[in-house]
């Protein structure tokens, strides 16, 4: 009796100990760690999706989007294996997030004093302002000292659903209820006149009444049209602003990586040269590797010159 009492809380703990094995095996299968380059990529292909359109929706992105992300991703980095689900899915989840957490703290009516630091690429603002922030949301301490430098391309892709669908549809229902109700006090006004008369008073007052009526109306609906024109101005404009900054980012992506093929590929270039000792080899793969402008140089030269560049290297 006593053996198979002991025997059974030793098979249970086995059953939990699988158990949390099979999860833990579950949850690192489905977890990236992501590089700063992989993720702007990421961003890059979210930007050049929504500028194309055809993916957006009225909540996020339409069905498909995660596969036609996937592949933009193929063609930019073929071997990182990087996949729509789970891996691009959970990371816009915590983009998204993150996005959000900053937008309200530097848009919230609720808050003010923060400001977002272009060129640091993070949220800036005094001392008591972040200490009466953090007293409400515990949750944002780590934005006083962490970089966000995705946030500007972000409001492409995540803000421009939030401006359209919100701001601009508020003036527009504000005016829309404001004629509507101009317009029922119109018709009580006239039911009024009708119980006390058969036949409305057809004056001048009237008339003037009405005109000046309509022209307030139009000016009115001019302004919302110029606001309304104004946000989708921005929108375009920044926009257009965000994927030229893309298109440079990219570039300079690819021009480190040429250079980081060049700089691997001289390791084995010199270490063919017959005239030079190993130290030497040693000593000159990396003195020309530290620096762009000599790598550069390096396979410039013809294949004959470059033994006697490298010796000239090592001579200074």
């Amino acid at each position: 009796m006593d053996a198979r009492k002991r025997g059974r809380p030793q098979s249970n703990a086995n059953s939990v100990a699988e158990k949390s094995k099979s999860g833990m095996t579950s949850q690192s299968r489905n977890y990236r760690a992501w590089t700063n380059i992989e993720e702007t990529k990421l961003v890059e292909a979210l930007v050049i999706m929504v500028n194309t359109g055809g993916f957006r929706a009225d909540q996020g992105f339409k069905s498909g989007y995660l596969t036609h992300l996937e592949h933009l991703l193929k063609k930019s980095m073929p071997n990182s294996g990087i996949l729509g689900k789970p891996h691009i899915e959970s990371k816009i989840k915590v983009m998204k997030r993150d996005w959000q957490t900053v937008h309200d703290m530097l848009n919230s009516s609720h808050t003010s004093g923060f400001s977002y630091d272009t060129v640091k690429h993070c949220m800036i603002a005094d001392d008591q302002v972040w200490e009466s922030y953090l007293q409400v949301h515990k949750g944002a301490s780590k934005w006083r000292n962490k970089t966000f430098p995705y946030y500007e391309k972000l409001c492409v892709v995540f803000g421009k659903d939030r401006v359209e669908g919100n701001t601009v549809r508020d003036l527009v229902e504000m005016e829309e209820e404001a004629n509507i109700e101009e317009q029922t006090q119109h018709l009580g006004n006239d039911s009024n006149d009708m119980t006390s008369s058969h036949i409305p008073p057809m004056n001048v007052n009237n008339m003037q009444y009405e005109e000046t009526s309509s022209v307030r109306n139009n000016k009115r609906k001019g302004r919302v049209d110029l606001m309304v024109k104004g946000f989708n101005d921005a929108v375009t404009c920044l926009a257009d602003t965000m994927g030229k900054i893309a298109n440079t980012i990219n570039k300079d992506i690819e021009r480190e990586e040429e250079l980081d093929k060049k700089r691997c590929m001289i390791t084995c270039e010199i270490s063919k040269m017959e005239s030079l000792i190993r130290s030497e080899k040693f000593k000159a793969i990396t003195k020309i590797r530290e620096e762009d402008e000599r790598v550069n140089i390096f396979w410039d030269l013809q294949e004959t010159e470059r033994e006697d560049y490298v010796k000239w290297v090592l001579e200074e």
